[in-house]
């Protein structure tokens, strides 16, 4: 039933993120104590502020009280997907095509359930990662968690900024 109310959620909240600017990375909603969770990132891959989390917030605060979806007391939580940035969908692996991550998966490929390595391509549903020296090809659907991972030259372009 989570899993229904968070997507029922996604759908009402999308499009008012979208169009202040912002791209609808994830939600998450916890049960003790109720919270909301909305992880958002910039789509010209800026840094997303601590004002842009709070004009986020209190647009989608007066959306949700409109639309009283969670009926409960909550919390609202909105923050930056953060430089290790989750990577929920098939779009998600074009747009950060060249980039390191960690990926887990839900059962193994060639024994292993988890691999570090660049995305060297995403198409028809299949991720294609440089691993070890070797190429990975990674079923979209075999996918349970995959993150940005924060790497040297990250860091370097964050310095000089």
């Amino acid at each position: 039933m989570m899993q229904n109310l968070e997507q029922k959620l996604f759908n009402i909240i999308e499009g008012t993120i979208n169009q202040l600017g912002f791209e609808l990375v994830k939600i998450t909603l916890q049960n003790q104590p109720k919270m909301f969770e909305i992880l958002i990132d910039k789509y010209d891959n800026q840094k997303v502020s601590v004002g842009d989390c709070q004009l986020v917030s209190k647009n989608i605060s007066i959306l949700l009280d409109v639309q009283d979806v969670i009926k409960d007391k909550y919390y609202l939580v909105v923050s930056s997907a953060g430089l290790e940035r989750p990577l929920i969908t098939f779009k998600d692996y074009h747009k950060f095509l060249g980039s390191e991550i960690k990926m887990r998966l839900k059962s193994t490929i060639s024994g292993c359930s988890h691999y570090r390595g660049k995305i060297i391509k995403a198409e028809n549903n299949i991720v294609y990662l440089k691993s070890d020296d070797k190429e990975v090809e990674v079923p979209f659907d075999l996918i349970k968690s995959a993150n940005l991972v924060l790497t040297d030259d990250m860091f370097r372009k964050l310095l000089n900024k």
